[in-house]
């Protein structure tokens, strides 16, 4: 008797569903208040008005639209606005939002995106951060199908601190990038979730949603951003011991990022960074040398990478090169730009010259690190400056500087020769 087969019906198609954004901060008690604030004034007003305008039509049912404005709203708003003294940048984006209030259920939703963004674009240019979100987000109210400004809603929250409706506006951008096939957004809002998370301490959480993105980025040819991913990845792999994962991550990174991607030095200098943890001294000193001058809008790496290099000195016992670059890093430290990495950088000068055997070097260092970290309170460089602090009194090498590995892998090696390589290629270009 022959058996039957017993037939599965076809799973319906997974809905995503995520809780609404917070469309309003935790200290704003009327919304779109931050604008009169920030903006103030007759332009202060107008652009808080249309704010409420456009929020008010965006959250309503297209249906329900037509009734939404008096008959007269739209005529008196464009009459105010001929009269306004409104910055040039914004005045046709007011208009437009006039226009809309007029006909209300005629209106396209990206037409009113448009507008906002414009007004968020001279916003954001003009410092006022607040005034940028509120329009950002009804931007992507407007235009509920676009997951590009729905990421950017929970950028500007984040770059504001406000990291709740941050994280709610990554969630919306994931579900609309889903749903809609825009792939890159979708990626990105894992990448940044995920680095929230990171921030947060939170090392499971961070890693499953960079591998959401990776994954994502393989999948969908997004080659940047699987470099960014992976670049993410290998930080997170060398904050939780993950060694044998960290220098693959950061292969991947490496060869997704290419020689002209702008993160490229940023990734050879994590890696450097890592390896010296490591005890590769003879490594690193290349890369660090050749990340010179790569960092000339960002003082604070700038000034870490020197003292990363009188660091490696001393771990190769370079003495000249480590008093060279020790004398640079002290000089480049009285300038108020570099204040942000002053405790950092001084810890690495004091473990160089703990591997030189220079003590009255590194306990001044070692000193100074501790001082401007509690002054800071940077607790982290802190404690490590403490324990540097006391084997240098004791004259003994500090354990995590390390004398120089004798034993490096033939591929990390090689892995080395090419970042170098391909950072010396790129200087000479630019050059």
């Amino acid at each position: 008797m022959k058996a039957t087969r017993k037939t599965t019906q076809a799973r319906p198609p997974r809905r995503w569903r995520t809780p609404p954004p917070l469309t309003r901060g935790s200290a704003e008690t009327l919304e779109g208040m931050e604008i009169l604030r920030e903006v103030g004034g007759e332009s202060g007003l107008l652009l808080w008005q249309s704010y409420r305008n456009v929020m008010f039509w965006a959250t309503a049912e297209p249906g329900e639209r037509a009734a939404l404005f008096a008959p007269e709203a739209s005529r008196r708003r464009l009459a105010e606005l001929l009269t306004a003294d409104v910055p040039a940048e914004i005045a046709d984006s007011l208009v437009e939002i006039g226009r809309m209030m007029g006909a209300p259920e005629a209106t396209a939703g990206e037409t009113i995106a448009d507008a906002c963004r414009g007004i968020s674009e001279w916003a954001e240019a003009a410092g006022h951060e607040a005034t940028a979100l509120a329009y950002t987000q009804a931007a992507a109210l407007s235009a509920p199908r676009d997951a590009t400004i729905a990421l950017a809603v929970g950028q500007i929250s984040r770059r504001r601190g406000e990291q709740a409706r941050a994280e709610t506006w990554f969630r919306h951008a994931i579900m609309i990038g889903r749903q809609t096939g825009d792939w890159e957004s979708y990626a990105r809002a894992y990448i940044a979730l995920g680095n929230m998370l990171l921030l947060r301490g939170n090392f499971p959480g961070a890693h499953r949603m960079h591998i959401k993105a990776l994954r994502a980025a393989r999948r969908k040819g997004l080659t940047p951003i699987q470099g960014m991913a992976a670049h993410d990845l290998f930080v997170i792999a060398t904050e939780t011991g993950r060694n044998a994962q960290a220098e693959e991550y950061a292969r991947m990174a490496s060869r997704a990022y290419g020689p002209d991607h702008p993160r490229l030095p940023v990734l050879a200098h994590d890696l450097a960074y890592y390896w010296m943890n490591q005890g590769y001294f003879s490594q690193v000193m290349p890369i660090f040398l050749s990340l010179e001058g790569r960092f000339e809008n960002d003082p604070g790496t700038k000034i870490a990478v020197r003292a990363h290099i009188a660091r490696a000195a001393g771990g190769i016992g370079d003495r000249a090169t480590f008093r060279r670059y020790f004398t640079e890093t002290v000089r480049m430290s009285k300038d108020s730009i570099y204040e942000g990495r002053i405790s950092d950088s001084f810890l690495e000068l004091a473990m160089g010259a703990s591997n030189l055997g220079e003590w009255d070097r590194a306990e001044q260092a070692a000193e100074h690190a501790l001082e401007v970290a509690q002054q800071r309170g940077q607790a982290k460089v802190a404690i490590e400056a403490e324990s540097v602090l006391d084997a240098v009194r004791s004259g003994r090498r500090v354990e995590h500087a390390k004398t120089e590995r004798a034993q490096v892998s033939r591929s990390t090696q090689a892995f080395a020769d090419q970042l170098v390589e391909l950072l010396t290629a790129t200087a000479t270009a630019g050059a």
